[in-house]
């Protein structure tokens, strides 16, 4: 990247996660007890505001507040994505096509319920300027051959056509995301590869393998505690890419519970980072590594490629963590109970 655009991407970068939730922000928003109120106050008090301008505060639900949260991340990804060359934005590019893939998966689930009309009533069209699909046109889908014709030029058509059902059968849907995310997952490493600077390469290589490592930690804890799914079922379903060895995962994927997946993760090169995290439940691993792993590179990395998606990451977490203290409001959980969610 130019000298200028490095500059710009590192300081935009570190400049917008300054702005992030302080601890403060968490204590108030975990004493809220209403979702109007979590809404007011970051509508007010945080970086949130411009999202929810003119946002009514007390008419305000789960459903519309998540779609606004989200807007901010996506607006901060294109934002910095103006700063970066071809190569950066590709290896971007797989945050916001998760955005795509999420909306793909809630057209299919429509299909298979038989409700593909009612798609329209909750699709997220503020999002609309974020994704490389049109979601006007995927809410006017109402057969799985509409859904592959609305695709057809886009990276998802490939994927979906093997996911064709048979006449009068359901989608396999938990396969066909699999594959949307692997594709996703594979086009981000393709990205990294073509980059001309062997030292940027690597950090990136480095820094998307591990995070994929803690995202299959996640999954096998996952599948272990509420699914029990056999340890080949498991392998089938995790990301395949990452630094971990296969005769790490086949361990983790055969281990008895998740008691045995957590102490056999630290014997590999996660041991020293989960050593020093603290998380209310297992299932929160991925997220505590990736909070712990991108905010040190965040802080410390020279390099403003790795320095945006550290962020990016980061933002992705803090939006998560609000809709988690929002659904938790709304079911009436006590502020001891929220204090144990946000990830941070």
């Amino acid at each position: 990247m130019p000298s200028k655009s490095c500059n710009a991407v590192l300081a935009k970068s570190r400049a917008m996660y300054g702005r992030c939730l302080k601890e403060d922000d968490y204590r108030q928003l975990v004493e809220c007890k209403t979702v109007s109120e979590v809404a007011a106050y970051l509508k007010s008090r945080t970086c949130y505001g411009k999202a929810l301008t003119g946002m009514i505060e007390t008419e305000i639900h789960r459903g519309q507040l998540e779609p606004l949260l989200r807007q901010e991340l996506y607006a901060d990804v294109l934002a910095l994505s103006r700063y970066t060359t071809d190569n950066a934005l590709a290896v971007t590019d797989f945050v916001t096509a998760r955005l795509d893939i999420e909306q793909i998966v809630h057209c299919m689930i429509m299909l298979n319920i038989g409700k593909a009309e009612d798609f329209a009533l909750s699709i997220p069209l503020m999002l609309d300027p974020f994704t490389s699909i049109s979601l006007k046109q995927l809410a006017a889908v109402r057969s799985y051959d509409d859904l592959l014709n609305v695709l057809q030029h886009t990276r998802y058509y490939t994927v979906l056509l093997k996911y064709r059902p048979a006449e009068g059968q359901p989608v396999d849907i938990a396969a066909a995301e699999i594959a949307l995310h692997n594709k996703n997952y594979g086009t981000a490493i393709e990205a990294v590869e073509k980059m001309p600077n062997r030292t940027e390469q690597k950090e990136l290589r480095d820094l998307f393998y591990a995070v994929f490592d803690f995202e299959n930690l996640e999954r096998i804890l996952r599948l272990k505690k509420y699914h029990r799914f056999k340890a080949e079922t498991i392998r089938s379903l995790l990301i395949p890419y990452g630094r971990l060895s296969q005769k790490n995962i086949d361990s983790l994927c055969a281990a008895d519970d998740i008691g045995d997946v957590y102490e056999l993760a630290k014997d590999t090169y996660l041991g020293k980072a989960l050593s020093k995290l603290s998380f209310y439940d297992k299932t929160q691993i991925s997220y505590a590594l990736i909070n712990d792993y991108c905010k040190h590179h965040l802080r410390l990395s020279p390099n403003p490629i790795i320095v945006m998606i550290s962020y990016i990451y980061l933002k992705q977490i803090e939006v998560r963590n609000i809709i988690n203290l929002i659904e938790a409001t709304r079911y009436g959980l006590s502020p001891e109970e929220k204090q144990k969610l946000p990830v941070r």
